[in-house]
């Protein structure tokens, strides 16, 4: 029987809750607004397969030897713009449905809160583009994987590494006719702690649509982008306080601190990633409207490339280079010195004082800038000197 006793030890996967053969799991959200897998200990019938089919426990997460490295970008203006980097996941979800197969990915409910689904046609595929920064919520989509692949039908996956590894472990077979998509990511924020920020700051507004990556200030300094029934709301990201707490590490889920699954344990066949480093590695593709890195760690991921490469403008590159300007490839960003003071404040303080207190954009005070002069001018008038 799993007992989560270590929470840097569940990545909240599902696999365990969708192999119960008894149903007897529930995902149950903790005080940070995170899953973890609950046992009912009247339905358990002691057949540990929950504990076997845990990620953690599990020896299917070993990285491919392979891996083709490319800096890409989809040729389709209005597909990249739409993207939150170059635009690739459109371009392999769209070859995946031209093969009647099935895509599944994260999108919104109607809350905005996300979770995963499936989608079957081209259409549906907006409603999984662009980075979504919380943990989704995968409920039963793991059989429904099942269920397609049994059919002989293609399977395009896009999800966290750790979600990738839970399903692997859930399937135990390496079907031929599923492809996994993951990315490099920082963190997973808690989804409540989202939710907070949108009651907060757009209290009383009904939000039609949310962006967190749009390009209308250029692809290197992107912003949220918030529409609801009274205004359109834009703000780059490093001064937006949901992304402040987030880059502090204020509210990732534990288990990010210390992944398992990164570097040599990552099982997807191919890794996207937006391209840093551009100035060294392609700075003639740089245009500041999204680029791509892509990494292909298996055959079949290095054929669904190359299935849609008439499609993109791409250059080889190095995995070293990869490495050296995306390091969370392999590493960890660790818990934010502040985070246990944030979740002791949080059942204390109103959530506007919260985040007022701990995710307040750092304004720059450059030497030679405005905000500079206005201070040491209101200095001098108080010093007399």
């Amino acid at each position: 029987m799993i007992i989560i006793e270590d929470k840097i030890k569940c990545c909240g996967c599902t696999a365990c809750y969708n192999a119960c053969p008894v149903k007897a799991i529930e995902m149950l959200e903790d005080n940070e607004g995170f899953l973890y897998p609950k046992v009912n200990v009247l339905k358990c019938i002691g057949c540990n397969i929950c504990e076997n089919v845990c990620p953690y426990n599990s020896e299917i997460n070993k990285q491919f030897d392979l891996k083709e490295c490319y800096v890409a970008y989809n040729k389709d203006e209005a597909e990249r713009y739409t993207s939150s980097s170059g635009g690739m996941f459109v371009l392999l979800g769209k070859r995946i449905i031209d093969q009647g197969g099935v895509v599944f990915g994260a999108a919104y409910n109607k809350e905005f809160l996300v979770e995963h689904i499936y989608v079957e046609n081209k259409k549906d595929l907006k409603k999984l583009i662009g980075s979504k920064y919380m943990q989704s919520k995968i409920g039963d989509m793991f059989p429904e994987v099942k269920k397609f692949l049994s059919m002989n039908r293609k399977v395009l996956f896009v999800g966290t590494t750790c979600q990738i590894s839970g399903l692997k472990s859930y399937l135990k077979i390496d079907y031929e006719n599923l492809i996994c998509v993951d990315f490099i990511c920082l963190g997973i924020p808690s989804p409540k702690i989202w939710k907070d920020y949108l009651n907060v700051y757009f209290k009383n507004e009904v939000i039609s649509d949310v962006n967190f990556k749009d390009k209308i200030h250029g692809w290197n300094n992107f912003s949220l982008k918030v529409d609801t029934n009274k205004r359109t709301f834009y703000c780059t990201g490093k001064n937006t306080p949901f992304f402040v707490g987030y880059y502090k590490s204020l509210y990732s889920r534990p288990s990010c601190s210390t992944c398992y699954f990164k570097g040599d344990r990552r099982c997807s066949d191919i890794t996207l990633s937006d391209c840093w480093g551009y100035a060294n590695i392609a700075p003639e593709m740089m245009d500041n409207k999204g680029l791509s890195c892509v990494v292909c760690h298996s055959q079949k991921g290095v054929e669904l490339f190359n299935e849609v490469k008439m499609n993109v403008n791409s250059k080889t590159m190095n995995f070293e280079d990869l490495i050296k300007y995306n390091s969370n490839y392999n590493q960890s960003v660790s818990m934010g010195e502040k985070r246990g003071d944030f979740w002791k404040d949080y059942e204390k303080l109103e959530k506007d004082k919260l985040f007022a207190k701990y995710c307040t954009p750092q304004i720059k005070l450059e030497s030679n800038g405005i905000i500079r002069r206005i201070l040491n001018k209101f200095k001098k008038i108080i010093t007399g000197r």
